[in-house]
């Protein structure tokens, strides 16, 4: 799989280094740039405790962003290693999870103009921790050791929990993006958007190692991969919580003075 992403990197790498022409800076140093960079960075922080709304949507996108980025990376191993999935069974959940996710940003983002990006975010994060909580406590054999009627001839097996909880993660996932970058939107002042849309990139990366690295703590000292899924859950509950603290109306009007 590693050299599957390396050369699907490679390939739609190739229209950007060929027709994508950057400016020359002219007499500067890499360590200059380098410098700049990071007074750039801190710079655009301090602008943003200006907005404390702002400020706070981040905080909390720090958290449930990081449980999203851990379900992505983490999935297909905690289906393999609990589930027993195939790799083909792993790979063809990995498309079905992000097929429901452009389905879900699609069909659901007419509630984002309803309802507003902040209300849509917590829709999706209560979506997520309840699939997440079905995707932890489904049983890595049949329910009770016994196939129990659901649908027709569809049984309750952990497998088949597992994939319900797959679905509606790919089904949440895209909305709690796509309304994420909304709402940023929203926040943002006249002039400052790439500044501030940089920094919204940057948050969403600099501690997404959190996830992981916790996922891989608790697995270990545990002895299962279930403790350290969980970790997901905490993520998610936490933004969850912070964001009920953003002020959608105080933010947009604060961008907008």
């Amino acid at each position: 799989t590693n050299i599957m992403v390396a050369v699907w990197f490679a390939i739609f790498s190739i229209p950007t280094f060929l027709f994508v022409h950057q400016k020359r800076h002219q007499g500067r140093s890499n360590e200059n740039l380098i410098r700049d960079s990071l007074n750039q960075v801190k710079e655009t922080f301090r602008n943003i405790l200006q907005y404390k709304e702002m400020a706070k949507f981040l905080l909390a996108r720090l958290f449930y962003n990081d449980g999203l980025i851990t379900v992505f990376a983490f999935g297909g191993i905690y289906a393999a290693g609990t589930f027993g999935f195939s790799f083909k069974e792993v790979f063809m959940f990995g498309i079905v999870l992000n097929v429901m996710a452009g389905l879900g940003a699609f069909l659901l983002g007419f509630i984002d103009d309803m309802i507003g990006g902040k209300q849509t975010i917590q829709i999706s994060n209560i979506g997520l921790i309840i699939a997440c909580m079905i995707a932890v406590l489904a049983p890595n054999r049949d329910l009770f050791n016994m196939s129990l009627p659901l649908i027709g001839n569809m049984v309750i097996t952990g497998r088949t929990m597992f994939w319900i909880a797959g679905i509606l993660i790919g089904i949440f996932s895209g909305p709690n993006q796509s309304a994420s970058r909304s709402l940023m939107a929203r926040f943002i002042p006249k002039n400052k958007e790439n500044e501030f849309f940089g920094f919204f990139a940057f948050s969403g990366k600099a501690t997404a190692f959190m996830g992981p690295f916790l996922l891989g703590y608790l697995t270990q000292i545990f002895g299962s991969q279930r403790y350290g899924v969980a970790v997901v859950l905490i993520f998610l509950v936490i933004g969850t919580l912070l964001l009920r603290h953003v002020d959608e109306t105080a933010g947009i009007d604060a961008a907008s003075s």
